[in-house]
């Protein structure tokens, strides 16, 4: 009964599991004291195997080599069965070893001397509802001395074998929690001193890959850098394309094909205010990955995210200075106040300048909007370098003044202005509206280039296209800039809807306006293009003279009705 109480009074030991499950098997040996021997075996589910875990009554470390699979000898299948087992005949315990492989059974004869081996009883422990566990004793003499009564105490046992390693898994559970928020404060409080102490984005990506001993890249979508560390390992690396970076809205494992090869990264989003800003890049296998780790990486993109809106933040501020700046230089007429403040905006005096304007989708996302115009500047920077002293963004749209040392043409640089609408295009699935003003010379000709680009920009709107359009290339289409598109429908309308009653329509007398006005008036090249003669052609204008009331030979009806086939044409043009 003493030992009783006293295995009952250790089971609260949690300092060491082993010499525990030690001490309660020679407790119950001791309670059981026919028996001799005794051996705890404890399940390892990822080799699915049965192993020593504990032993009492004599056995040598000769036992450890022994490596029991489920089924296999009494152990085996107690742990299988999941109920107790005693023999008592040696028939029947030579029947149960037959089981047995011979490497198990020489470790086992080799690590103890059994003279007469008469009985034993083998029982299993349940921890949680699942099998862990089986305790085995094993009794040497004359007679079998096991009895039914010992069974039971030995289940007793197992019992407080099941507390114990209960008790271990919550107090190593607990522990391992402990450790955990401790170390996730060190986390916390070592990044954050990083952003506190406007580090950059840089220094944070060392701290992380530091804590975690892995690659690591920090993606900032705001304007499309990279911050790597080692220095640009990402270079080397089949890396994924932003746009596929882009899609990628929860923390994961992903393989990414790249040419020939495919490699895994660990992604973990970079997002505030519900969008997502960046990414956290690993370079990893899944097998490679802890618990741990994954904190660092959950409590790295919050800092990473608040530095991300702190630069934002400031570059927006920057933005807002600058395009009153500008506005201001815009409206300024004296030279000597137009050069000071041509200096703090870096424009050259010397240099030929041209005013650009990109408009952006809207979005109704104020803060998406607003990383859309910060990766956009980043772009057009990229594309013109030190050739673009001015580059700021406002609402949906960017202003870029580019400066060159020589006059330059419009055409020198559509390139550039093609592969930033191409990039844009592909990356975000959206076209950008490009108004190009013409290359002047001189501070005073920069705000006609920009008003010319503001047209330019209208007149995109109003016909809905997207892509570049140079001032220049908008033509005759200047006079109508100030026209709403309801205006110039009408007016085209009260020349051609006179011409598409039923009867008319099979004259084809819009057809013969049209073809006759693009052909300059000639009779002989519309009756040739529209496969007709040429009396039939006199008719059919003599037809649309009459329905619309003029006269070919009267200067003012053919102006207008050139303006209208040029409109109208403009329209299909836009339609298809």
């Amino acid at each position: 009964m003493n030992k009783m109480m006293e295995s009952i009074r250790d089971i609260s030991n949690l300092n060491n599991l082993d010499d525990l499950l030690t001490k309660i098997l020679e407790n119950s040996l001791s309670v059981i004291p026919v028996a001799d021997m005794g051996v705890l075996w404890m399940y390892n589910e990822e080799d699915d195997i049965l192993m020593p875990k504990a032993w009492a009554g004599g056995p040598t470390e000769e036992i450890q080599k022994m490596r029991m699979k489920v089924g296999e000898g009494i152990i085996g299948k107690t742990f299988k069965e999941n109920k107790s087992i005693i023999l008592h005949t040696f028939e029947e315990m030579w029947q149960e070893c037959l089981t047995i492989s011979i490497k198990n059974l020489e470790h086992f004869q080799n690590s103890y001397h059994f003279k007469t081996l008469q009985s034993v009883i083998s029982v299993p422990i349940v921890v949680e509802e699942k099998t862990l566990c089986a305790l085995m004793i094993y009794q040497n003499g004359q007679y079998p001395l096991l009895t039914t009564r010992d069974q039971e105490l030995l289940e007793s046992f197992s019992d407080q074998v099941s507390i114990a390693l209960t008790n271990s898994r919550l107090f190593q559970h607990f522990k391992e929690q402990n450790r955990i928020l401790i170390q996730r404060d060190e986390i916390h409080d070592t990044l954050m001193k990083l952003s506190l102490q406007n580090k950059g984005l840089k220094v944070i990506a060392n701290e992380v890959r530091r804590m975690v001993n892995l690659r690591i890249s920090i993606v900032d979508f705001t304007d499309n850098s990279v911050y790597s560390s080692p220095t640009n390992w990402h270079k080397n690396t089949p890396f994924p394309m932003m746009k596929t970076i882009a899609s990628i809205k929860s923390a994961r494992f992903k393989t990414i094909d790249v040419s020939v090869q495919k490699k895994t990264f660990y992604f973990h989003p970079i997002i505030a205010i519900d969008t997502l800003i960046g990414m956290l890049i690993i370079d990893v296998n899944e097998d490679q990955l802890n618990h741990l780790d994954k904190i660092i990486f959950e409590q790295s993109s919050t800092v990473i995210a608040l530095e991300m809106i702190r630069q934002q933040s400031l570059t927006d501020s920057f933005y807002k200075i600058t395009n009153e700046r500008f506005q201001d230089f815009l409206q300024t007429k004296e030279y000597s106040h137009l050069f000071q403040k041509g200096n703090e905006l870096c424009i050259d005096q010397h240099s030929y300048s041209t005013a650009i304007i990109i408009q952006l989708k809207f979005h109704t996302s104020i803060h998406f909007m607003n990383m859309q115009v910060h990766r956009l500047v980043s772009d057009v920077k990229k594309s013109f370098q030190h050739h673009a002293p001015v580059v700021f963004g406002f609402q949906n749209k960017v202003t870029v003044l580019c400066q060159f040392p020589q006059h330059i043409h419009t055409t020198d640089f559509a390139h550039r202005l093609q592969m930033l609408q191409t990039n844009w295009q592909f990356a975000n699935d959206v076209s950008l509206q490009i108004a190009i003003g013409t290359c002047y010379n001189g501070l005073d000709t920069i705000s006609k280039s920009y008003s010319e680009a503001e047209k330019t920009l209208s007149f995109l709107q109003s016909r809905q296209l997207n892509g570049a359009m140079h001032y220049q290339d908008i033509g005759i289409n200047r006079l109508f800039l100030q026209q709403s598109t309801e205006e110039l429908n009408t007016f085209i309308d009260e020349v051609f809807l006179p011409l598409q009653s039923e009867n008319d329509r099979n004259l084809m007398l819009e057809e013969t306006l049209l073809a006759y006005v693009r052909n300059n008036r000639s009779i002989s090249i519309t009756a040739k293009q529209l496969y007709i003669h040429v009396n039939t052609l006199y008719q059919r204008l003599k037809k649309i003279e009459e329905k619309l009331k003029i006269s070919f030979t009267n200067p003012e009806d053919t102006l207008k009705l050139q303006l209208a086939c040029f409109l109208k044409q403009s329209n299909m043009s836009l339609i298809k």
